[in-house]
């Protein structure tokens, strides 16, 4: 039975790597428990945060196989099944649902730059292709400027298990767009960790907080204080997870978020290449970020 629900805070894991780049099931499986431990709203294997344009389909299945049996119905699983061809997303949507996803989240085509009339097609048949709630996830940072325009999330929201997107593009007014040429019951969630709590307060449902790897009770209790009309404890949250989301430009994502998980006694490996490990003065700057916040740092 599914336990989803579009609301609050979803977290994209990190995938774990041992030192010679093989996937680390162990630490994937201690993330995933941290992260439910810590009360967060959802779990979003297989994503940009989790590496998934390094990973092979094989391990993309492997990675959201983990997660689900983890998650064991106790928060929704929202697979990461996005490709550049819509043969391929269907293929990666198809699979996720045999192994019992709740949703599945995929991200626009990248490399190619596909006209907004290609962009309602692709996501509409994904959507014709499963049962599951499809979430479009919008990225145009990382697509070489592909974005979904408001009116086309707006004719997508028609489709009935077309259920909400996730905008990373960090235009605010687009993610307030979204929020009002869309029907109520369509979530909006926010992709950027800088801006929840002003996306909150604009109509958005959640976020996928990218962070929240490294601190899932900061970015729960954001939600959680907004939620109960503590806007003070919830602008505070928001404070503290901005210097991290600042932060991760100190390397190549997700480098920063892999070395923070080491810092703080939660180990999940390198990065795989072309991506490299922080370098000793990286290091050191994030190790003085991750204090600012209140976080114990391993020495």
């Amino acid at each position: 039975m599914s336990v989803l629900q579009l609301r609050g805070m979803i977290i994209p894991l990190l995938t774990p790597f041992q030192e010679d780049g093989s996937l680390d099931e162990q630490a994937l499986r201690r993330l995933a428990r941290r992260l439910i431990a810590a009360g967060v709203h959802g779990l979003f294997p297989a994503g940009s945060t989790g590496e998934f344009f390094a990973l092979s389909q094989e391990e993309r299945c492997r990675v959201i196989e983990i997660v689900i049996e983890e998650a064991a119905g106790q928060v929704p699983v929202y697979a990461g099944t996005g490709a550049i061809s819509t043969r391929e997303a269907i293929q990666l949507t198809r699979a996720a649902e045999a192994l019992g996803a709740d949703a599945v989240v995929v991200i626009t085509p990248f490399y190619l730059a596909p006209s907004q009339d290609e962009l309602y097609a692709h996501y509409a048949a994904i959507a014709e292709s499963t049962s599951l709630p499809v979430i479009p996830y919008n990225n145009p940072g990382r697509t070489g400027g592909v974005n979904l325009a408001p009116a086309t999330v707006a004719r997508l929201a028609a489709i009935d298990n077309l259920v909400g997107i996730k905008d990373s593009s960090g235009n605010l007014a687009q993610t307030a767009e979204y929020v009002s040429e869309t029907p109520n019951d369509f979530a909006v969630f926010q992709g950027r960790d800088d801006l929840f709590f002003p996306s909150l307060a604009m109509g958005a449902v959640g976020g996928v907080a990218a962070t929240g790897n490294v601190a899932p009770e900061l970015v729960v209790e954001l939600y959680e204080a907004f939620i109960a009309g503590d806007w003070e404890r919830a602008r505070a949250a928001q404070i503290k997870l901005s210097l991290l989301r600042r932060a991760l430009s100190l390397g190549t994502f997700p480098s920063v978020l892999k070395a923070a998980m080491g810092m703080i006694g939660e180990p999940v490996g390198p990065p795989r290449g072309p991506v490299a490990p922080l370098s000793e003065a990286q290091h050191d700057a994030l190790r003085e970020v991750l204090t600012r916040m209140g976080l114990t740092v391993a020495v």
